[in-house]
């Protein structure tokens, strides 16, 4: 069972990205379609169900990976700005058999269902893109080299047979 540390641990960057970001992708992705003209985003009707299948499942994707960094890697996400509380254990299973970012990858289709609900081009596709380029920037200069210092081989191997961001959902 995870510790209360860990857990409270995780409430900043919780603020941060299920708050924070929102907040900010709203203001600054309106204030961005009016900018550059960019007209509404709408799907008609089937824009409320894309965006809540998108929510679910990057819901899913989010939550999930975290309890498994909580429960079998006994480690937090950004583990690696808090050292002791780094995983313990190199996970290959689950969700993480299907992508190596799937917190990410959940992420950014909770940013594009937000976008599609609120009919911005700009909080859905411009947003999303900036904050994937900027993660993968953080994820291939600092926890990438981390991960294969921390877990040598089996990390590399891992590395090699599973996508950066982009499930396989039929890898198990």
């Amino acid at each position: 069972m995870a510790s209360i540390r860990k857990i409270l641990l995780i409430i900043p960057s919780s603020i941060i990205f299920f708050l924070l970001v929102p907040v900010f992708s709203i203001f600054f992705g309106r204030t961005l379609d009016v900018l550059l003209g960019l007209s509404t985003l709408d799907l008609g009707a089937a824009t409320r169900l894309i965006s809540i299948i998108l929510l679910l499942v990057g819901g899913y994707y989010v939550i999930e990976s975290i309890r498994i960094l909580l429960a079998k890697g006994k480690g937090i996400p950004l583990g690696d700005i808090f050292p002791d509380d780094q995983t313990t254990e190199l996970i290959t299973t689950g969700i993480y058999a299907q992508t190596r970012n799937p917190m990410l990858f959940g992420y950014l289709l909770c940013l594009i269902a937000m976008g599609l609900e609120l009919h911005s081009v700009s909080i859905a596709v411009i947003i999303p893109t900036g904050f994937i380029a900027i993660w993968t920037i953080w994820l291939k200069t600092y926890e990438e080299p981390a991960l294969e210092t921390r877990f040598g081989e089996p990390y590399r191997e891992y590395k090699q047979k599973t996508p950066y961001l982009i499930p396989r959902p039929w890898r198990r």
